[in-house]
């Protein structure tokens, strides 16, 4: 499991077989193919529904209620990228 806080201070996990998923690499593939839309397929593979709405409220703007979709691309990419995660740390000590 990956657990750690992104910069923006979310908490997430994500469960082994997520990140082991052939779905989400391809999803993955489809994103760095240009299809931006396809972040929301990795969103729904790497978290379960009380993450993702977790994340969605921690990247809604306050005054006018809006998730931000940039928010949401920087979280996704700490996320995949282990920001803040134990394996992280072990690599800085």
């Amino acid at each position: 499991m990956l657990k750690g806080i992104t910069k923006s201070g979310f908490e997430y996990e994500v469960e082994d077989k997520a990140l082991d998923s052939w779905e989400l690499l391809e999803s993955l593939v489809e994103v760095d193919e240009g299809n931006v839309g396809a972040i929301v397929k990795v969103a729904r593979q790497l978290l379960d529904k009380r993450q993702l709405d977790k994340l969605k409220n921690h990247c809604k703007d306050p005054d006018t209620s809006c998730v931000s979709k940039n928010k949401m691309f920087i979280e996704l990419a700490d996320i995949l990228g282990g920001k803040g995660s134990e394996s992280e740390k072990q690599k800085n000590v």
